[in-house]
């Protein structure tokens, strides 16, 4: 069997996993050591997009610690790995419901093309979710390089969910490669299950709010630390683009004078910023452009307190997208926080009054939710939607 990863962080766990399953070994993996939700794809299956990526990527990488040049070497030794791939192998490609690994998939189906070489895929996103996840904790994976080797181990033993692909869905795969290979941008991103191109200043907005929210938090500093704000960002993102593409979009921000800044941009670790007036007009971040022509929030319990969500794009929004009174937030959350407690934490079955439980809940929610109808009319569209947990197990 070869595996084919895309990124070093699930290529290092996968292995780890492999090794403690007594399973072959390094030389039976291919690593994509890439972000392709960022970057060119431009001809990228072709020698001369392959050299215009790597020119951006010289742009936007940091080397401090080789991580250019190492990825330039990575980036041929995939190449040529995936070139000498012989007819009759098995492979199994890992991914999951990110822009990164779709066009990472598309990419290896492309390079596989003409080879007689059965394909499987895992979803890890849809596995991880069905194996790991439960009604009353979740973790929604953004990538695959989240997973522990642990867990891997589990997800390579649970052949149900492996997909063979079809000839059929090869070529369609091979086409859709190409599609993204003839466009010239550079940020993609996942929504409403699939993969989308965006321009490349789709975050610059939802940097300054998280600068400003980091600018609030330690008011007494007039600089933040960058990889404070980095982390930040990235903590809160629900996309995957890596904290270098981040770090490009803030030295961009820079140069334009959205951002003051002191020290030495050779890393991350020698300068810190803050917002210049300027910066504090910059227009407001919004999820998604539908968003910004039509504010449409759903409200919602969850785990993990977050009851706003985006009623087109499904993102979820913080607390400054929503513009609440403090009193009317503090209802809200204290509402969300009771969300599933209507089973039991530790055997998590159905508690005897947990149907009546769900009811009342979804009646405070609704309760809510013209309250916050009321608070944001004419300008929001707000509505409801209702848990609906328990209809599992009447």
């Amino acid at each position: 069997m070869i595996h084919i990863v895309f990124g070093a962080s699930p290529a290092g766990s996968l292995k780890q996993a492999l090794r403690e399953m007594k399973q072959k070994p390094v030389e039976d993996m291919i690593t994509f050591d890439d972000i392709y939700s960022i970057g060119p794809l431009l001809h990228l299956h072709e020698r001369e997009g392959q050299e215009a990526r790597i020119e951006w990527m010289r742009h936007v990488m940091s080397n401090e610690f080789g991580g250019f040049d190492d990825m330039v070497i990575d980036q041929q030794k995939m190449l040529q790995q995936m070139k000498d791939i012989k007819d009759g192998s098995h492979i199994l490609i890992w991914m999951g419901n990110n822009a990164h690994e779709q066009i990472g998939l598309r990419f290896a189906i492309y390079l596989l093309k003409g080879k007689n070489v059965d394909v499987s895929v895992i979803n890890t996103t849809i596995a991880y979710d069905y194996l790991f996840n439960t009604k009353t904790r979740r973790m929604d994976l953004r990538h695959t390089g989240e997973i522990t080797s642990e867990k891997f181990k589990i997800l390579y033993g649970s052949k149900e969910h492996f997909h063979i692909v079809t000839k059929e869905e090869r070529e369609r795969l091979q086409e859709e490669w190409l599609a993204f290979a003839e466009k010239d941008q550079t940020l993609r991103i996942w929504q409403k299950e699939q993969t989308i191109n965006v321009p490349e200043d789709e975050f610059d907005a939802y940097l300054v709010k998280m600068a400003k929210r980091v600018h609030q938090s330690c008011q007494e500093e007039d600089y933040i630390k960058t990889p404070r704000l980095i982390g930040e960002v990235i903590g809160h993102l629900e996309q995957y683009i890596g904290d270098e593409f981040i770090e490009y979009r803030l030295k961009t921000l820079i140069d334009q004078g959205i951002f003051d800044m002191k020290g030495n941009r050779s890393s991350m670790r020698f300068y810190s910023i803050k917002l210049t007036g300027f910066g504090e007009h910059l227009k407001k971040w919004v999820c998604c452009r539908e968003f910004e022509d039509h504010p449409y929030v759903k409200i919602e319990g969850t785990y993990g307190g977050e009851p706003f969500q985006c009623g087109h794009c499904q993102c979820h929004l913080e607390r400054d997208d929503v513009p609440l009174s403090d009193a009317l937030f503090s209802n809200i959350w204290n509402w969300t926080i009771q969300y599933g407690r209507w089973f039991d934490e530790e055997t998590e079955d159905l508690l005897p009054d947990g149907v009546e439980m769900e009811k009342k809940f979804n009646q405070e929610g609704e309760r809510m939710t013209e309250e916050v109808t009321r608070a944001l009319s004419p300008t929001y569209q707000v509505e409801y939607s209702p848990s609906e947990l328990t209809q599992h197990f009447i």
